[in-house]
């Protein structure tokens, strides 16, 4: 009986050892080619301070461009969730502004906006604010743009301040 068992083990072991088992050395491949090239950018590179900003745009002769923005705004959330991540949006704002997205929910940013842009903004969520890079206002759009509205008018812009 006892052979019987031990014949029975020794033949499991055996069976659960095959050829499929074995570790096989995978053969060498080649390198895969990488022929598509990298998109260029794909997101809008944002800045959280006006002042730094400024710096930016007068060293990069750029314009200033401020996104007004709040937690509570559905219409801001939409801005940020469609028309800021279309491709032609990102590439006109990179390319032309030193872009601020400036949170109202944070608190030192709530002195900032009633000593120097409460007047321009007006309480109207979401507005961007177009500066000079002296940080002078000099184009305001208000409320939600489909990226379509917000090239034509951010070109607008662009086109009024070269005048």
């Amino acid at each position: 009986m006892r052979k019987i068992v031990l014949i029975l083990i020794f033949s499991v072991l055996l069976g659960c050892i095959s050829e499929e088992d074995t570790i096989k050395t995978p053969e060498p491949t080649e390198t895969p080619v990488i022929t598509e090239t990298p998109k260029e950018e794909t997101s809008i590179t944002w800045v959280y301070d006006v002042e730094q900003a400024k710096e930016i745009a007068k060293n990069g002769n750029k314009l200033i461009l401020i996104d007004f923005n709040a937690d509570n705004c559905v219409w801001c959330q939409r801005l940020e969730d469609t028309t800021y991540k279309e491709e032609e949006v990102i590439k006109l704002v990179n390319e032309n502004f030193v872009p601020v997205f400036f949170d109202l929910d944070i608190e030192t940013n709530k002195e900032i906006y009633v000593a120097n842009y409460h007047k321009y903004v007006q309480g109207a969520l979401p507005t961007i604010l177009i500066l000079d890079s002296d940080a002078k206002p000099l184009y305001r759009i208000v409320g939600y743009k489909t990226g379509e509205q917000l090239i034509e008018l951010l070109d607008k812009a662009l086109l009024e301040v070269e005048q």
